[in-house]
């Protein structure tokens, strides 16, 4: 069950923090949207390696997905 939510909470931050990486990208500040991708892909690797090994952890990777994309552009209004 921990592999579901472990999934879920990589990729809802993966869509977070992609939504900050666009920020700075868009600010143009190199620095920041480095770190930014650093975390992403950090991120987003360790939840591909969850439903490489175990293929029924996609489902809990798109609900992040969803949640995430979501939750970031309501941030970013902020």
């Amino acid at each position: 069950m921990w592999i579901y939510i472990e999934t879920f909470l990589l990729v809802f931050a993966t869509d977070i923090l992609y939504t900050y990486y666009l920020r700075a990208v868009n600010a143009d500040r190199a620095v920041l949207a480095s770190f930014w991708s650093v975390m992403c892909t950090f991120t987003a690797s360790i939840a591909v390696i969850n439903y490489t090994e175990n293929h029924y952890t996609l489902i809990a990777s798109l609900a992040g997905a969803g949640a995430g994309t979501y939750f970031g552009m309501k941030f970013k209004k902020k």
